[in-house]
């Protein structure tokens, strides 16, 4: 692995702009409609004690990344069969997210624009970013992070004279499974996507902050995605949100007399950028790992390159990404964000216990 080394608060910023990400352009709540604060909220502890889960199995397993992980507790073989399953996951993961900042490009902005060239560009700065190393998408995000909560809050003041405040009522209105089955979706996209910082977790410099770091982002992004329900729901009443495709853009040109749409679209760069980032490094160290290429930077274009082309083919429209995110990804993300990592924490576990019982008898 190699000795770069990140310092919590680069790690806090990382993680939290990670899960900013792509989650405004694709709404996993949406389908809860009034009853969507509710399934943040649920949502969010569920996310909260699942990146401790990931914390810890790091914790458990001191400066291995995630491929050294899996094959020292399953074995050679299996740990890479499944490293290199991961590695599909985290090109895949990449590849929609270039595709989602791509369809909201072109459908908001840059209307006559082709889709391939918008991807093409952002793609460019992110190999470029990603080649730089860990270090500098760390100190980059340190400076650039902050700005997602400060635009939120501009574009909130700016549009508070045609707020209605009871345009989350009533409670419960359509019964409790739309709020689990949001909460549910939530859960997965963005949270369980962090399983990716496994590739990152070693490189910080103070372990002992691991999981409460973790923590901290969990907690920080969802208490800004709830400030951020409020703000669309009482703006644009419930009704409308769900009917709408981009939610927060809408909101984002209601103020009278000026133009926040480029904040709001700085904001998404941001977040999409940096998940981007995070997806292409964790796969192409995973995978330089496993074939023992040594310097993961000889496969950043290749695996970007795929995840362009791939961006590009796997939807004919908005309307299939939509329905993607919303019925597929949950179900599809299981093996990756919960049953592989609660095997490796039990596991780390059990050789934990074993290491101290083995210790104690020498003693």
């Amino acid at each position: 692995m190699e000795k770069e080394k990140i310092s919590s608060l680069q790690l806090f910023m990382l993680m939290t702009g990670f899960l900013f990400g792509s989650t405004l352009i694709i709404n996993p709540i949406t389908s809860a409609k009034n009853d969507g604060w509710l399934a943040i909220i649920i949502g969010g502890i569920g996310g909260t004690l699942l990146l401790r889960m990931y914390a810890t199995i790091s914790a458990l397993n001191p400066f291995k990344n995630f491929a050294e992980i899996l094959k020292s507790h399953l074995g050679k073989v299996l740990g890479n069969v499944l490293a290199l399953l991961y590695v599909w996951y985290f090109t895949h993961l990449a590849s929609l997210v270039l595709r989602n900042f791509g369809s909201f490009m072109t459908t908001t902005a840059y209307l006559y624009t082709p889709l391939e060239v918008i991807i093409v560009i952002f793609a460019i700065i992110i190999v470029y970013a990603v080649n730089s190393g860990i270090e500098v998408v760390s100190r980059v995000s340190k400076i650039l992070v902050p700005v997602i909560p400060v635009i939120a809050v501009l574009i909130s003041i700016g549009i508070v004279t045609v707020h209605d405040f009871t345009a989350f009522l009533p409670l419960l209105e359509n019964g409790i499974q739309p709020v689990i089955k949001a909460a549910y979706a939530f859960l997965t996209f963005p949270f369980g996507e962090t399983i990716a910082f496994l590739m990152i977790f070693p490189h910080l410099n103070r372990r002992e902050n691991l999981r409460r770091v973790s923590a901290l982002s969990a907690l920080s992004a969802t208490g800004l995605f709830l400030f951020i329900f409020f703000r669309d729901i009482t703006a644009l009443g419930s009704h409308f949100i769900y009917q709408a495709t981009y939610v927060p853009h809408i909101t984002s040109v209601l103020i009278p007399g000026i133009n926040l749409e480029p904040l709001f679209d700085i904001n998404l760069l941001i977040g999409g950028g940096i998940k981007i980032a995070i997806c292409l490094y964790a796969a192409s160290t995973m995978l330089a790992d496993i074939i023992g290429a040594g310097d993961y930077r000889k496969l950043t274009t290749a695996l970007l390159t795929f995840c362009v082309v791939l961006s590009i083919w796997i939807y004919e429209n908005i309307f299939e990404m939509f329905n993607w995110a919303e019925n597929v990804w949950p179900y599809y993300s299981i093996p990756f964000q919960f049953a592989i990592p609660l095997i490796l924490l039990l596991l780390s576990l059990k050789n934990k216990n074993k290491a101290n019982t083995t210790e104690s008898a020498e003693q």
